[in-house]
């Protein structure tokens, strides 16, 4: 019972120190570095991603072959006027345009090939594209809270978008700003381009809307899924921290920020990114199904010239595109879960097909809730406090190791199937319960196996020795009243042969006896208590509990008796002197523990029967007798032996006469005279 309340309380106290370690935020860091590591394992071959997804790339190869036409980036507005013309011939089903045209062109002239055009003619030529390809979506910048070119950017009365019906704990933004007036006017939705950064720059989540009063942004990439999944702005509505669209459920996590306009802290519901794969496939290329921008540009000339295209514009029939920057130099990425594979950082058009993929999909990544985090925490520390209490550390080391292992597969397993459980916060408070398993057994088990281990190591049975150290609070070291018995044995005539005999001769002859005696006090689960001179003392019912505890002292001694007889003959045959002892058995109440100073203690027994039982061992002489019990231990046999009562006496000490009992040893096999008894 003992060992369960401190694996419990181990448990505990370990999940209880990392939950408030965690509460800091601390192991943030290592969840995220886990996170990353489960996704990034999620990863298939082939990738998995949507087939309607499509990117246009403006790369560095493209910039470079255009420059001699369109001159040095940034191009004039025209350039992308040509390119939603050509994904509008298809039609593409949504353009999405990753790309920010938040100022009219002041450039008074651009030379085009031979063609010299204004800003404002390059302007309407993007402004006439994009009214008459209704499919696509501009970028609006949420993340610059300021002014452009010295005035105020577009007010939430300005937007031309969707009337989406949600409400105010979305996250709010001072200001947005949109494409320019005209532009603005011309295109039929916009979506943001605020990104949730992590602490240490990952982009593991998106802001799915924004607001600035009461009119609803999108996300360019949560704009273009909803525009390519037909879902229209009532479908999608706000209940908890559930953003549902049409039918698919979104999990949004509540993420603390402080409000730049009240500094208060507030929650920002963002979604987390169930990116399918990397930047960059092992080949090089894109997951998603991608062309440069370039060849697009050159199919379009190629059409108005009533040339045969390069690229067939009924390729993008029905598709998502999104077109964006993936030169070198220019900002536009990301760090990813997967930049630790050294893959690359990811284009924000990829970013936003990511996002697009997951609702088109219907793949999200839910985190667990925090009770089930709490739960989970405690329960896996106070199993692995339980395993260091009952079990020594190697055991326990290994057992834990299992429960990690299976712990960490459930979580993989879990991540696969959409569901972020929680893998630092258990880990650690399994770890932190070993540790503390590992100290309690040295400092608290450990310390009383180290003294039973001190007190009986040579002095009992190896399976009470076994016990003892399993279970060493039962010895109960610090004193306690028990029912047993105890064993006085000791050699008659000693004295004299000490004086005839070699003294290193004699001791080697006592060495024997008393290890034949051991044996066979260990025989009956017995305890030598100790040995004074020639005498023997041995405990019965201490330092484990013995219900035969009296039937065991005296088969002991019946056995001593014939042990002796079996020497005896030995040693005359060795021509050396034989031995003779006496034995006295008392049952009853006696005080048994750890007595002693404070710098030399021993496991003894004190009391009146303990003393009684001496006296016992004393009468042999005046008997001429070999085994005396009391009548309180003939009372505890069982077994069948030949018993002859003495009378009664009354011994040194008492003043109350005791019944006492010769116990016979049938033909005992001692050779002594009687007169040396």
């Amino acid at each position: 019972m003992r060992k369960l309340a401190a694996g419990v309380l181990l448990g505990l106290g370990a999940a209880a120190m990392v939950l408030s370690i965690a509460a800091t935020g601390a192991l943030e860091p290592v969840e995220l570095i886990l996170y990353d590591w489960r996704m990034r394992s999620d990863a298939r071959t082939p990738p998995d991603v949507h087939p309607d997804l499509v990117l246009v790339e403006i790369n560095d190869t493209t910039i470079r072959d255009l420059d001699p036409v369109f001159g040095r980036w940034p191009w004039p507005r025209v350039t992308f006027s040509l390119l939603v013309d050509f994904l509008n011939r298809a039609p593409a089903k949504v353009i999405a345009l990753d790309l920010g045209f938040y100022e009219r062109d002041r450039v008074l002239q651009h030379q085009i090939g031979t063609e010299k055009w204004s800003g404002a003619e390059s302007d309407g030529a993007l402004v006439k594209s994009v009214k008459g390809a209704q499919t696509t979506i501009l970028l609006a910048d949420a993340v610059y809270e300021g002014l452009i070119s010295g005035e105020e950017s577009n007010q939430a009365a300005e937007w031309r978008g969707d009337p989406y019906r949600l409400d105010q704990r979305i996250f709010e933004r001072r200001s947005i700003i949109t494409p320019f007036g005209e532009l603005n006017d011309a295109v039929a939705t916009l979506g943001h381009s605020f990104a949730a950064l992590d602490a240490g720059g990952s982009l593991r989540r998106i802001v799915p809307f924004v607001r600035t009063g009461d009119r609803f942004m999108p996300s360019l990439g949560v704009a273009a899924a909803l525009r390519g999944a037909d879902i229209r702005p009532e479908q999608v509505t706000l209940a908890g921290d559930t953003l549902r669209m049409a039918d698919r459920a979104v999990p949004l996590v509540p993420v603390p920020v402080k409000d730049a306009t009240s500094g208060r802290t507030v929650d920002q519901l963002t979604m987390l990114v169930n990116y399918r794969a990397p930047a960059l496939l092992p080949n090089g290329e894109r997951p998603y199904r991608s062309f440069e921008a370039r060849h697009l540009l050159q199919s379009e000339i190629q059409l108005l010239s009533g040339e045969k295209p390069t690229v067939d514009p009924a390729l993008f029939k029905g598709k998502i595109v999104f077109v964006g920057l993936t030169a070198s130099g220019l900002v536009d990425v990301f760090q990813t879960p997967f930049d630790s594979r050294g893959q690359g950082k990811m284009p924000g058009i990829q970013m936003h097909a990511s996002v697009a993929d997951s609702i088109l999909s219907n793949r999200f990544i839910a985190p667990a809730g925090h009770r089930q985090r709490i739960a989970m925490t405690v329960f896996a520390a106070v199993v692995v406090g339980l395993l260091a209490a009952f079990f020594g550390f190697t055991a326990a080391a290994v057992m834990s190791g299992a429960v990690m292992f299976a712990w960490a597969l459930y979580t993989w397993l879990s991540f696969r199937t959409g569901l972020w459980v929680n893998l630092t916060q258990p880990i650690a408070a399994m770890s932190l319960a070993l540790f503390s398993g590992t100290a309690y057994q040295y400092f608290v088990e450990g310390k009383e196996k180290r003294v039973v281990k001190k007190l009986f190591g040579r002095y009992v049975s190896k399976d009470v020795y076994d016990q003892l150290l399993e279970h060493p609070e039962s010895a109960e070291l610090g004193g306690a009243r028990r029912e047993m018995s105890v064993l006085f044995s000791d050699i008659r005539g000693f004295t004299s042969v000490t004086e005839k005999g070699d003294p290193e001769e004699l001791v080697a002859q006592l060495n024997e006896y008393f290890s034949r005696m051991v044996e066979i006090v260990f025989r009956h689960h017995g305890t030598v208590d100790k040995f004074v001179g020639d005498m023997v003392m041995a405990l019965y019912g201490a330092p484990l509990d013995d219900p035969g505890h009296a039937e065991h002292a005296v088969a002991t001694a019946v056995e001593m008796v014939r042990e002796l007889g079996e020497l005896n003959r030995k040693w005359a045959a060795e021509n050396r002197a034989q031995l003779d002892i006496g034995i006295g058995v008392n049952s009853g109440d006696m005080i048994a523990g750890n007595i002693g100073s404070s710098s030399i203690m021993s496991y003894t027994v004190i009391g009146d029967n303990v003393n009684l039982g001496s006296r016992l061992e004393s009468l042999n002489k005046e008997y001429r007798t070999r085994i005396i019990i009391s009548d309180a231990t003939r009372g505890w046999l069982t077994g069948t032996y030949q018993i002859v009562p003495l009378g009664d006496v009354v011994v040194k000490g008492k003043t109350r006469s005791i019944a006492i009992f010769e116990v016979k040893v049938p033909s005992p096999l001692t050779v002594v005279s009687e007169e040396s008894i």
